[in-house]
């Protein structure tokens, strides 16, 4: 079954950059179950013909084709303790990545993560925000100014910049994802992002959601919509497309205790 589970993960993912201590999902969320077609779409060539199928078996044919995504590009907005949350995000399933994040009125995230490591670059209103969050509210500016355009790293196994890299890891969720829901049904037939989709929409005890499911070509996930109260929406697009990652400069870095020490002394 393919659920939105992914959706808040993320939330909670990009909120461990202003201080969440924890990362993964909010517990077993929406997913396709068998129901009768409300519409029919039909598929091209290179795809299976989803008109002659039950909204379950077509979310089935969805998580198949995201479990089996080499990369992907994934872009969403949602809210999260009063605070609007963003990212885009380009990864792997090993996770390398690069990408952006918004977290509200604590400012913006750019990330870098691969094999051996993770950076991250946060604007003027991040270094406020974490100046307060660690007891230090008058002295972010002056962080800001220091770290100014600069990438923050941190030792390996730093726990910290490991929750943060967790965003890197969405991708996989989708082979772990056994969720179960009922009454799913087929919407009409539309298009996300100039793509054909069917949606598949399912309620079950976390609410409502919404799965678009491309209609050409593979049968990928090209939009999932959490429509419950903190929900949000993660698009997909640029599936299977080869990626690089570059660390940045030596010289354009900071280690995160470097960092810290820093903070109790300006």
């Amino acid at each position: 079954m393919l659920s939105n589970r992914l959706v808040r993960s993320a939330v909670l993912c990009a909120a461990l950059a202003v201080g969440a201590t924890a990362c993964g999902s909010k517990g077993a969320t929406n997913s396709a179950a068998p129901a009768p077609a409300s519409a029919s779409a039909a598929a091209s060539p290179s795809g299976p013909d989803l008109s002659t199928m039950s909204a379950d078996q077509i979310s089935d044919q969805a998580k198949t084709a995201m479990v089996s995504l080499t990369s992907a590009r994934m872009a969403g907005t949602t809210n999260s303790d009063g605070q609007k949350i963003s990212f885009k995000l380009q990864m792997d399933k090993q996770q390398n990545c690069t990408g952006t994040m918004g977290i509200g009125s604590s400012g913006n995230v750019e990330l870098i993560h691969n094999s051996t490591n993770t950076w991250i670059k946060p604007d003027a209103a991040f270094w406020q925000a974490m100046a307060a969050q660690e007891g230090h509210a008058q002295q972010g500016p002056a962080i800001a100014k220091l770290l100014n355009g600069r990438w923050v790293t941190a030792p390996p196994g730093d726990q910290k910049m490991q929750q943060i890299a967790a965003m890197c890891g969405l991708l996989p969720h989708f082979a772990d994802d056994t969720s179960k829901s009922t009454g799913a049904t087929k919407g009409a037939p539309t298009t996300v992002n100039g793509t054909p989709a069917l949606p598949i929409n399912a309620t079950d005890d976390s609410g409502p959601s919404t799965i678009y499911v491309a209609t050409q070509g593979q049968p990928y996930a090209l939009r999932i919509e959490d429509k419950s109260a903190d929900g949000g929406t993660m698009d997909f697009s640029d599936f299977n497309k080869p990626f690089t990652v570059e660390a940045p400069p030596a010289d354009q870095t900071i280690d995160y205790t470097v960092f810290q020490k820093k903070l109790t002394s300006v």
